[in-house]
């Protein structure tokens, strides 16, 4: 009787222990997803002033007409709630909804694409269990119903979009390399300061072509050029200031305005130091670009 107890009660602690451990686990997930979800500055895009955080609405001019951002909450309705873990990847980092439709491109995924399969499930573990869940419809596009179809994205998918994830460059230090994934993929940088194609595609989605992050005009203003350009770059610029700017909206050189401003105040900000570090390490590698003409 007294060994049937003791097994007893060993079984039941070692679940107990595995049940603790778990729930541990699925903390730091949230946790982490959460720090990742600001370094993709989610909430910018799928938040207004009006509506509940992650619950969209947000209007978004496009060269087709106006999208608006949609509901990602764990709403099963409205929402992402009856997304799986592979669902979610496919919409974040291949632009396919769960309904098998293409996502308009305003959706950055050209760079999500290249989000760790881990970081990616962090994020998941965030939407599912660390954000409430909002019953809020998603509006429909104004978008011309002849430019409403959306298998034309399949095509200029084949043409300008890479599915893989961020490969390290062993050229460089490993503080070089999390600055470059964090820039190209969940900072989607490039989205905004990289010129874009007549078909509006980014003309480069790294370092590799001296296009990327050069500076470009979006939606009726000027991302800057991020390059090391004296005159229209940070080729003036420290580590320390690129660091204070990210961080804190200014520097010596310059003040955040428009969309860097939305940037600074829900995404970098909250960019811990040694990610800082690492964002502008790379940055500080660029060679500078050629548009000493747009000062």
């Amino acid at each position: 009787m007294k060994l049937f107890h003791f097994i007893s009660t060993f079984i039941l602690i070692v679940f107990i222990s595995i049940g603790t451990h778990a729930n541990e686990l699925l903390n730091s997930s949230i946790a982490r997803g959460e720090y990742l979800a600001r370094l993709s500055n989610c909430v910018s895009c799928h938040s207004t002033e009006d509506n509940q955080l992650f619950s969209g609405g947000l209007k978004m001019a496009t060269p087709l007409g106006i999208i608006y951002a949609t509901n990602i909450t764990p709403d099963i309705e409205t929402g992402i709630g009856s997304y799986t873990l592979n669902e979610f990847d496919k919409a974040v980092r291949l632009g396919i909804r769960k309904d098998g439709q293409r996502l308009y491109p305003a959706m950055p995924y050209t760079s999500y694409a290249k989000i760790q399969s881990d970081d990616i499930k962090d994020m998941y573990n965030y939407f599912m269990y660390g954000v409430d869940a909002v019953y809020e419809k998603n509006k429909s596009s104004e978008i011309p119903w002849i430019l409403s179809f959306r298998w034309p994205i399949m095509i200029w998918n084949i043409l300008f979009f890479s599915d893989e994830h961020y490969i390290n460059n062993n050229n460089y230090d490993i503080s070089w390399n999390r600055g470059a994934y964090i820039i190209q993929s969940m900072g989607h940088c490039g989205a905004c300061h990289t010129p874009r194609g007549l078909a509006w595609n980014e003309k480069a989605l790294d370092e590799e072509n001296s296009k990327y992050l050069a500076g470009a005009f979006l939606d009726n203003w000027y991302a800057s050029d991020l390059t090391q350009s004296n005159r229209s770059g940070l080729g003036r610029w420290s580590k320390n200031d690129i660091i204070d700017y990210l961080k804190n909206g200014r520097n010596i050189h310059s003040s955040a305005f428009g969309t860097m401003d939305e940037v600074i105040i829900n995404s970098t900000q909250y960019a811990n130091e040694y990610d800082l570090n690492a964002m502008a390490s790379y940055l500080l590698s660029f060679n500078a670009s050629q548009n000493e003409s747009k000062y």
